[in-house]
């Protein structure tokens, strides 16, 4: 495990030949700056990029339109499709899936038994959904919005679940209170694999074969 960025970094997104980060430069009595680094895995060298990329990265190409329906858009959990429809997730639990305009298709809450949700990801027509405080996961079906299945709870294998997400049917769950990462087969539910850390796990990201990990004390690669 190497480390790659001491300091807080708020959430990593994937390019076709590298990752994205946003991350806390400077703090005072009253703000926060916040920045953006890119690491290319063409010569493995990080470069300041300008807030457009990161958006454009995180809300596809109509970013700006997407961004002004953003309270805090660093805090604000999105799915860009395949189609370029976009699905927010924002802190207070509160979703929208918008067209690719802008426009949104369907707006409600992803609230469930009074707990906010920390995060979602996607696989196939089913929006995965993390709700840490219930120890649960649960699938939405798209088309319904209703939630069809639920992975934890009384006996969950993972203890608060921050950050989720799919690649190939496999869940990749971080699970905070555990400091571990979990990975469970979303055709058998079978846990798959299990890692430990010494410190809270806040997100992992998959690219290509690199394997990226947010901890406490900053940006690994696994």
């Amino acid at each position: 495990m190497t480390q790659l960025f001491e300091g807080e970094v708020y959430d990593i997104l994937p390019l076709s030949n590298g990752i994205i980060f946003s991350y806390c430069k400077e703090t005072n009595d009253t703000s926060v700056l916040v920045s953006y680094r890119m690491l290319s895995f063409d010569n493995g060298n990080f470069s300041n990029v300008e807030n457009d990329v990161y958006l454009i990265t995180k809300f596809g190409n109509n970013y700006r339109a997407v961004a002004e329906l953003c309270e805090n858009y660093i805090k604000v959990k999105s799915i860009v499709m395949p189609s370029g429809k976009v699905f927010l997730l924002q802190p207070d639990g509160t979703a929208q899936l918008l067209d690719n305009d802008a426009t949104p298709v369907w707006t409600g809450s992803l609230i469930y038994k009074n707990a906010i949700p920390s995060d979602i990801a996607l696989n196939g027509d089913c929006l995965w959904v993390a709700y840490p405080d219930l120890n649960i996961i649960l699938s939405y079906n798209l088309s319904t919005m209703k939630a069809e299945i639920r992975i934890g709870g009384k006996n969950s294998p993972f203890a608060r679940p921050r950050n989720i997400s799919i690649k190939d049917d496999v869940l990749t769950v971080c699970s905070l209170d555990s400091k571990s990462l979990l990975e469970i087969n979303l055709k058998t539910y079978k846990i798959l694999k299990s890692e430990e850390f010494d410190e809270p796990i806040y997100q992992y990201l998959k690219v290509d074969n690199n394997r990226f990990a947010l901890l406490h004390s900053g940006l690994y690669l696994l």
